[in-house]
């Protein structure tokens, strides 16, 4: 009879956890705004977002704009996410500082002014990024811009260790060229996952535009602390009375096994 009720202890236990599991959602966003205010909430962990620069300074570049990254560079952020950059062509990428300098504002970077200004970038030839991380991540967003001016659209795709997609999210703008009216106008996309799941996204350009390549700018990017390059891949953490349940049927478990042991 004790058998039974701590199998069914144990067996409870098993159950809670894959709910919490079931519970994970997935959520979408084309705004800022509305993806840091869930994401910011504290229920996806912490932030940790990579910025262009400062992976480029990562490579060994004595300066940002204008410098290379290599076809799968990797660069470790300061909350110790480990991210790697792929491209579709397999070929290298270039940083470069968005936006116009001195006073009055000049032609002085080298990307086209559709982020905000001063911001550094990573651009590509190709119309694919992928961003592959080393423990997973809750939550990824970043604005996108073509390098040709026109209508244009992106898509950031979300994927676990599995190449399962968790899900997607498009957005659309015009690539306006280098002015400073044009600031902070490039559209945004973002997408969560409270599973802490997301192993790799894929930022893809799409339409009439994207021949000449786009780049992305700071990517913004959450995850749970034991989701880093020492941590786990995306297990989601049980929740403390699911841990003490378990606890409570195993230590149970352990005393029928000594008193038999004694017998």
């Amino acid at each position: 009879m004790f058998m039974k009720s701590l199998l069914g202890v144990i067996a409870a236990g098993g159950i809670m956890l894959a709910a919490g599991a079931a519970n994970a959602t997935v959520g979408t966003y084309t705004s800022q705004t509305a993806y840091s205010s869930f994401a910011g909430g504290g229920t996806i962990g912490i932030q940790d977002d990579v910025d262009w620069g400062q992976f480029s300074l990562a490579q060994n570049n004595s300066s940002i704009n204008n410098s290379s990254v290599a076809n799968g560079a990797t660069m470790t952020t300061v909350n110790n996410e480990k991210v790697t950059v792929t491209n579709g062509a397999s070929n290298g990428f270039t940083v470069y500082t968005n936006g116009l300098t001195g006073t009055p504002l000049t032609q002085g970077q080298r990307w086209d002014g559709d982020f905000a200004n001063g911001t550094n970038v990573l651009a590509t030839g190709s119309t694919s990024i992928t961003l592959t991380f080393a423990g997973a991540v809750t939550g990824f967003g970043l604005h996108a811009q073509t390098s040709a001016a026109g209508a244009y659209g992106f898509t950031i795709q979300a994927f676990n260790s599995t190449g399962v997609l968790l899900g997607s999210i498009s957005n659309s703008g015009t690539s306006t060229g280098r002015a400073s009216s044009s600031f902070n106008t490039a559209p945004f996309a973002g997408i969560t996952s409270t599973a802490g799941d997301i192993s790799y996204v894929t930022i893809t350009a799409t339409g009439p535009n994207t021949g000449s390549g786009f780049a992305i700018d700071t990517s913004l990017i959450y995850h749970f602390a034991n989701n880093q390059t020492s941590g786990g891949g995306g297990t989601q953490t049980p929740e403390p009375g699911t841990l003490a349940l378990l606890g409570a049927g195993l230590a149970a478990l352990g005393a029928v096994r000594r008193r038999r042991n004694r017998a």
